[in-house]
């Protein structure tokens, strides 16, 4: 069997050496690497260390995984928050680091640049890099048919921001990962060297077709390899798959709809326990030349929603308005919010059991961050009310591909874009037993554990339910 290996490093020194094949120390990691939110994140769990061995927050840090004959750095960044824990139950104390990738000095960077007429966009992505600076991994092929600029440029501020509008602009993804800036385009073709992944190169269970009836997606889980990048692609050979393309009870499979081929690797998700024989990561690919957008259904075609019955012309004008500016079909939101709100699409409708609010539910927390609160959502109109459903689901814009999604966006985000075997919540073991408790409905199977595919059967009832009640 191949033996694990890790270590980590803080401000430059080792903190926990290189441990190989040995479970002297635990490690539990969890790293989401997503260039939609420009950042990768990192929570890692250690047991049982000294107390006089916290980190601080804005150490740098550097986690290092993998197995013997492939190990480098799987998350490079810094901690912006160190919390102590004791599990439920155990007698075990847990030192958890909370991480997002860049430089706790630098992640803010700032310039003063112009640009005049005729510039390169990739001229300027490069300029921008050197100016924070971090080294930058971007493929000029991808802008080949990019315009130059039209009016000139100036920087003088937020080189993130900077970033970030080019990146609408331009239609192009970026992020910092391992202490780079890496810019791609998801859907087009790539020059990086193909990773292998079938039976016999690590791969983990079946691969799941995703991205609506076409199949422009995979879903895919391999023994952890920290090789993979954002940037890179894989081939997928498997004889079998699973389909997880939206919701299958209103669309079809159409064509050939199996998972092998090349993808772009859209996003990645590393995982582990020391104390476990599996490390994972897991691919969500794209095949290169398409886009993902959001399933068309039969209602989509024709104007109508479901629900559309249960509200007035003026809610059914705005969600079909957020729909568009969000790229998310207006029926999945529709159906959310017809379960969310017990089928009465009530402003004030309430969870007696928690703070949750309103159309989605709103947490107190939720509310306040897009700057309102349960109280006062609770006294508006629904029609005033979707102006802060659009604000919540605003950052998801661009993610949600399935009704799936839509509804985890609201319920727990960490499941956006996960396959539907994907674990959510376990009653007995794990961070999130309240949570389990909780929801402890959706567990229909009733073996103590809540998978996305549980979940999400409630949101897929609530669209096929809402199809007697079109308008």
């Amino acid at each position: 069997m191949r033996k694990q290996v890790w270590s980590i490093d803080v401000n430059g020194q080792p903190y926990i050496s290189q441990q190989i094949g040995s479970r002297q120390f635990r490690i539990q990691f969890n790293i989401d690497i997503s260039p939609g939110d420009a950042l990768s994140f990192a929570d890692i769990r250690l047991y049982n260390l000294d107390k006089g061995s916290n980190v601080a927050q804005k150490s740098s840090i550097v986690l290092r995984a993998g197995y013997e004959d492939n190990v480098d750095a799987v998350f490079t960044g810094y901690v912006t928050n160190t919390l102590r824990e004791r599990e439920p139950g155990s007698p075990e104390i847990i030192t958890r680091l909370i991480c997002r990738s860049g430089q706790a000095a630098t992640d803010r960077a700032s310039a003063q640049l112009s640009f005049g007429v005729g510039t390169r966009v990739e001229e300027v992505i490069r300029a921008l890099a050197a100016a924070w600076p971090l080294p930058i991994d971007i493929d000029n092929a991808q802008f080949a048919d990019a315009r130059p600029l039209s009016s000139g440029l100036v920087v003088d501020g937020d080189i993130p921001q900077a970033m970030t509008d080019l990146a609408y602009a331009y239609k192009f993804e970026w992020m910092q990962d391992r202490g780079r800036i890496v810019v791609t385009k998801p859907n087009m073709p790539r020059t990086a060297t193909v990773v292998k992944v079938d039976q016999f190169s690590g791969m983990i269970g079946i691969p799941e077709v995703s991205r609506g009836p076409d199949g422009l997606g995979v879903f895919v889980a391999v023994q952890l390899n920290p090789a993979l990048r954002i940037n890179g692609k894989i081939n997928v050979e498997s004889e079998f798959a699973t389909f997880n393309t939206g919701n299958l009870f209103v669309t079809e499979l159409t064509g050939d709809a199996t998972a092998n081929g090349e993808y772009n690797i859209f996003a990645m998700k590393h995982s582990g326990d020391s104390h476990s024989d599996l490390w994972r990561t897991e691919i969500d690919g794209l095949r290169a030349g398409t886009t993902p957008t959001a399933t068309e259904t039969a209602t989509q075609q024709n104007g109508k929603l479901v629900w559309g019955a249960r509200v007035d012309q003026a809610f059914r004008v705005k969600v079909r308005e957020i729909g568009g500016r969000l790229s998310i079909d207006p029926n999945w939101i529709m159906a959310v919010m017809g379960f969310e709100t017990g089928y009465t699409f009530s402003p004030a409708a309430r969870n007696p059991g928690s703070t949750a609010t309103g159309l989605i539910q709103f947490l107190e927390a939720s509310a306040r961050e897009i700057g309102t609160s349960t109280a006062q959502l609770a006294r508006m109109t629904a029609v005033r009310q979707l102006d802060y459903v659009e604000a919540y689901y605003k950052p998801y814009s661009g993610r949600i591909r399935n009704l799936g999604d839509a509804y985890l966006a609201v319920l727990w985000p960490a499941a956006v874009g996960r396959p539907d075997s994907y674990v959510m919540w376990e009653r007995d073991t794990g961070p999130y037993q309240r949570e389990y408790a909780a929801n402890s409905g959706l567990d229909v199977s009733r073996n103590g554990v809540i998978t996305r595919g549980e979940a999400v059967a409630s949101v897929n009832t609530s669209y096929m339910r809402g199809q007697q009640f079109v308008r």
